[in-house]
């Protein structure tokens, strides 16, 4: 029950980075506007994260 826990956690953060990237992209096209709020740097590290931790061994399926 553990990996699925895992995965539904890792699905509903990558649901909640898409999101935000999507505000973000939407923010920039009506507002025509780039000012550093630190939200590029927060998305960036927020997706690394993600990205490590689903290719981590500890979530990987071992055969």
């Amino acid at each position: 029950m553990g990996r699925l826990r895992q995965f539904f956690r890792l699905s509903a953060l990558r649901d909640d980075l898409e999101t935000r990237l999507l505000a973000r992209e939407y923010r920039s096209l009506l507002l025509d506007d780039h000012f550093e709020d630190g939200t590029d740097r927060e998305l960036q590290s927020t997706c690394a994260e993600l990205t490590i931790e689903i290719s981590s061994r500890q979530y990987r399926h071992r055969h």
